[in-house]
């Protein structure tokens, strides 16, 4: 199956996070996953398939789940949760995951600029022309207004580094 170069690092994210692989796993997804649904009608806007674009968005229709056309997003995107979620970023990186009612969003001063490998908590909320770094935990219910850097642990209410994340023999450890 010949997919857009994102669109194909989501789906093998999706494979690895489930676990399965095989030549029926794409439509499984589809039809199973109103978030995966999601990601294709919004990976299938930048194609010139656009044909493919009329048919995949009537079923998004239903799904709280918004992602801007504006926004320039890495692939390997996964949502764990769609539900009630708003991706409106100037750009996120790789390999993020989005959990449910999640707001990524705009203010007066523009949109938040996110890194790759970041993990967004249940509630979280992301405002404003802020930068948050690569490999960063933002915590549940967090409402990051404020740049975070590389490595970060955050939440709170506003969102306060907790602790910092170190990767030592390929796996990731809690600063000391």
């Amino acid at each position: 199956m010949c997919l857009p170069s994102k669109l194909a690092e989501d789906f093998n994210i999706w494979c690895k996070w489930k676990n399965i692989m095989n030549l029926s796993t794409f439509i499984m997804f589809f039809l199973k996953f109103a978030e995966f649904r999601a990601l294709v009608d919004y990976r299938l806007k930048y194609t010139k398939i656009k044909f493919l674009r009329y048919l995949v968005h009537p079923t998004c229709m239903h799904i709280n789940l918004y992602i801007s056309s504006k926004s320039e997003i890495g692939g390997g995107l996964r949502f764990m949760h769609g539900f009630s979620t708003i991706i409106y970023c100037t750009k996120m990186g790789t390999n993020c995951i989005v959990n449910q009612q999640v707001t990524i969003g705009w203010n007066d001063g523009g949109a938040p600029t996110i890194g790759n490998n970041v993990w967004v908590g249940a509630g979280a909320k992301v405002l404003g022309p802020i930068f948050i770094g690569n490999d960063v935990i933002i915590g549940a219910n967090a409402v990051v207004v404020k740049d975070v850097p590389s490595h970060s642990i955050v939440a709170g209410v506003p969102a306060k580094i907790i602790k910092y994340r170190v990767c030592e023999n390929d796996s990731w450890k809690i600063a000391k």
